[in-house]
């Protein structure tokens, strides 16, 4: 019976102190696709960055931006950005001489900031970072994240509002979007999947939302202690071939 799998990608498709995506997990998707089952990423990453993943496994669908893009075939079904009233309350209120932060504006790996300080106090160059003293952020027209210098112990120092985040790093809270669930249920509305034929594995907070209790939700060995109390199915780590072994346990492939 046809299955389709929704796959996070950090942590979950690639191991967690390598970010390497092992060879079982290559060939794990390889046999999935392979036995006619549908393959998905289902990730936080911006829309460009999770595409170029999924060319590079050979996968043809991603839920990307924690749900809010989802493509299918290179074509892009939607891609919205972060609800701006939020974003732009949030950054008129912030200490951003504390809390400097950068936007990322574009579908791609690059960011925004007014100030140098952003960069002295973080640490992670994922992201191509452009600093532009006279840039407003009232202008933009689309905010797919917020990255604010901020310790966990200074979280309650931030205005959040409504707004959503995680942690991409020790220095870093990361607003984004974290509703993975949307974007698979709107490839469900598409291809009339029930709910029993939707598998998805994860191994992080974002993850949560998409471990509802109708799909079947396999959580990585690396998970987090809350993943995993939700999951389904506990399998081994990525570098211990956790996504081979789980896809070989339960038949599909």
């Amino acid at each position: 019976m046809k299955k389709y799998f929704f796959f996070d990608i950090d942590g979950t498709l690639t191991t967690p102190l390598t970010a390497d995506y092992p060879d079982s997990t290559r060939e794990a998707i390889r046999r999935l696709q392979k036995a006619g089952h549908f393959v998905s990423l289902a990730t936080g990453r911006i829309q460009a960055d999770a595409w170029q993943v999924a060319c590079d496994l050979g996968i043809t669908a991603a839920v990307s931006d924690g749900g809010n893009a989802v493509t299918i075939d290179g074509k892009i079904l939607y891609d919205e950005g972060l609800a701006l009233e939020d974003c732009f309350a949030m950054l008129s209120a912030i200490d951003c001489e504390k809390h400097p932060w950068a936007l990322a504006i574009r579908n791609e790996k690059y960011r925004i900031t007014t100030t140098n300080s952003y960069l002295s106090k973080v640490k992670d160059r994922y992201y191509k970072t452009e600093v532009d003293p006279a840039f407003d952020f009232h202008t933009a027209s689309v905010i797919h994240k917020i990255f604010i210098a901020c310790s966990k112990q200074e979280e309650a120092e931030i205005p959040l509002g409504p707004l959503p985040h995680v942690w991409f790093r020790a220095d870093t809270m990361l607003i984004e979007p974290i509703h993975k669930e949307h974007g698979i249920k709107e490839l469900q509305r598409r291809f009339a999947i029930p709910d029993e034929d939707i598998v998805v594995f994860g191994d992080g907070m974002n993850d949560r939302t998409m471990f509802r209790p109708e799909w079947f939700s396999i959580a990585m060995g690396n998970a987090k202690p809350q993943l995993k109390e939700k999951a389904k199915y506990i399998t081994s780590r990525a570098d211990e071939d956790g996504i081979y072994e789980a896809c070989r346990r339960f038949g599909w492939i």
